[in-house]
């Protein structure tokens, strides 16, 4: 009897520690970077590595979740998103419909700036109504704010819009006088410059928006990740965390 009891017992104990086990497993998060050298890129093993990779890491593993990270186009990263294949994007939310397939943490990851460039020597132009009537260089599925999409359109400036597939691209068009400004992102022509030495261009800024995580509401646990994140942060942030990205 002794026997059949304590088999009992093990087997409830059993029970339970699987139903608790099951109860606190969290989905494996698919989270999508565009490549962006010392933020986001592929190191040589073809491992996800940079200063934004490694504090979403760190907001995941707080928040209790492990992570897939992979590094890929834009336009993979909207139709991830739509579809729920992504659940998670770092980055500024302004893509045209992705709002009703998308939820926004409420923490901010830091500020991302979006600059005018020209080359040295030239004046610096009035915004917007300077551009009337010039060619303005910008990103390929890059996502820029509803406000500078809206400027660039509009039909009363008569601008010539030319398109370039990567950032160090846009610069060298810039450079070479196929366009009269460019359009993009400071951390990105940063990067560009550096790796051009010697290369300068003048610059003004005309936007500044907060860089957020995106989730995917077709992943089926958006609003609890949302939670958990926002909590994490809280909770690191308390610790003396850094979580500005741009200061990582």
């Amino acid at each position: 009897m002794l026997i059949k009891g304590t088999a009992r017992w093990l087997i409830l104990l059993l029970m339970c520690w699987s139903s608790a086990m099951l109860a606190n497993s969290k989905p494996v998060v698919q989270v999508a970077f565009m490549d962006f050298p010392g933020y986001s890129q592929l190191d040589e093993s073809g491992q996800a590595t940079g200063k934004a990779v490694e504090l979403v890491r760190k907001l995941l593993n707080e928040a209790g979740y492990d992570a897939r990270i992979r590094i890929l186009p834009a336009a993979r990263i909207w139709l991830g998103l739509e579809s729920g294949d992504v659940h998670l994007w770092p980055g500024v939310l302004n893509k045209p419909g992705l709002d009703e397939h998308t939820l926004l943490t409420g923490r901010d990851l830091g500020q991302v700036n979006i600059n005018l460039y020209y080359l040295p020597g030239q004046p610096a132009p009035d915004w917007p109504e300077g551009l009337r009537g010039r060619s303005v260089i910008m990103i390929t599925n890059f996502t820029y704010t509803n406000a500078l999409n809206d400027t660039v359109q509009n039909p009363e400036l008569d601008l010539t819009l030319y398109k370039s597939n990567s950032h160090r691209g846009a610069v060298e068009m810039l450079r070479r006088g196929r366009g009269d400004y460019l359009l993009d992102y400071r951390a990105q022509v940063d990067v560009v410059l550096e790796e051009l030495d010697g290369v300068r261009l003048e610059h003004i800024e005309v936007a500044m928006q907060p860089m957020r995580l995106v989730l995917s509401r077709h992943s089926g646990f958006a609003e609890q990740l949302q939670t958990d994140l926002d909590a994490a942060f809280d909770r690191l942030r308390a610790q003396g965390v850094e979580l500005d990205v741009t200061k990582q």
